[in-house]
Order: C-alpha cells, then sequence, then structure tokens
C-alpha cells in the first residue's frame, strides 16, 4: 500500500520539495508508516501519507493546490482527502485545547470559520498528528532544546484519544530527544540533516 502511495504523492513534485533536509516525500511516506505501525486503517494511513500535501500552517510549501482536491479524492478516497484537508488547513493548536467532550471543533484560519468533528475525525487529527511529530522529532535537529517536552505535555494530555503504539511511541521518541542524537540519525539515514526546509 505504501508503495503505491509513494508513486502517487511523487506526481506532486514532493521529492523537490526538502523538509528539514529531506525530500517532503521522506517525511510523508514515514508518516504512513507510523500510522500503518500502530494498527491505523487504511484511511488513515493514507491520509498520512498525503497530510501536509496542501501545506500547513508551520509547513507554508503547497506541493499542490486545494482547486486540486478532487485529484487527490481519486487517489486516496473521500474520507482520506477530507482529513489531509482538516490537517492542513486547522489551527491544530486547537486539538489540544481541553476538548474534553463531543462536539469537537478545530478553526480553519485561512477559511475564517471553525468546523466542528465528530469524535472519530478528532481521534484521527490526533493520531495524524503524533505521526507527524514523532517523524518530525525523528528528523528535526534544528528544534528547539524544550521541544520533546512540549510534544510530550501535548500528547499526555489526550493520552486517552491516542492508539496505543502512537501514545508510547511518542513518549519514547520525545522523552529523550536531542539534537545530536537526531544528527547522528540523519547521518546514518544518508539525509543533509541541517539544511534548509
Amino acid at each position: 500500500m505504501l508503495e503505491q502511495l509513494q508513486c502517487e504523492v511523487r506526481k506532486f513534485g514532493t521529492d523537490a520539495i526538502l523538509h528539514f533536509g529531506r525530500p517532503l516525500t521522506a517525511h510523508l511516506i514515514e508518516t504512513g508508516r507510523w500510522l500503518q505501525k500502530w494498527g491505523n486503517s487504511r484511511t488513515l494511513v493514507a491520509a498520512g501519507t498525503f497530510h501536509s500535501i496542501y501545506g500547513t500552517e508551520e509547513f507554508r510549501e503547497k506541493a499542490v493546490s486545494i482547486e486540486r482536491r478532487p485529484e487527490i479524492k481519486g487517489m486516496i478516497g473521500e474520507e482520506a482527502e477530507a482529513l489531509v484537508y482538516l490537517f492542513c488547513l486547522a489551527d491544530r493548536n486547537a486539538l489540544f485545547s481541553g476538548q474534553a467532550a463531543a462536539p469537537y471543533s478545530v478553526p480553519l484560519p485561512l477559511m475564517g470559520t471553525r468546523v466542528d468533528l465528530d469524535e472519530l475525525t478528532f481521534a484521527a487529527l490526533l493520531e495524524l498528528e503524533a505521526a507527524n511529530i514523532v517523524d518530525g522529532a525523528l528528523h528535526q535537529p534544528d528544534a528547539p532544546p524544550t521541544a520533546g517536552a512540549f510534544w510530550l505535555a501535548r500528547f499526555d494530555s489526550v493520552q486517552h484519544r491516542l492508539s496505543e503504539g502512537a501514545y508510547h511511541t511518542a513518549r519514547e521518541v520525545l522523552a529523550g530527544w536531542s539534537a545530536n542524537d537526531v544528527r547522528d540519525r540523519l547521518r546514518m539515514e544518508g539525509w543533509p540533516g541541517d539544511d534548509a526546509r
């Protein structure tokens, strides 16, 4: 499944877009791989492999414009694309703002609106964020020293919404995060590491 998704996402030039010293393709596929490893649905794995294809608040580079949503839906399915759309446009900080019960919601700042989420979508976005952050933490040596603790506290606050695999992996990766370890890993994997995004 991931091999096919990798072929599809590469059609949008993701090999030529750098994401913290690696091609964006590598980050997208590894995000999907974590979701698959944690036992998530094919839909969520597909969403993970396209999760920032439209750009996000933090990663502004767009591999494809929002106007091409129908094309992405045709590749990964309507449900997966809807998760990608939300992940790219949402202020994801709102996922961690103490929303204790449904209805959940997230703002879409660029659209000037807020979207209500059902419980499954809310949990799927948190799981997707966990995979995104885990891969990022393993490959971003320029993150501030406080990044590990910052994200660890956030995932602790939503532990009951994450799969066991996602939560335990996030704890393992983030609790021992160090820039030097990341640089060593990047060198072992053959990535330049400290290059610009």
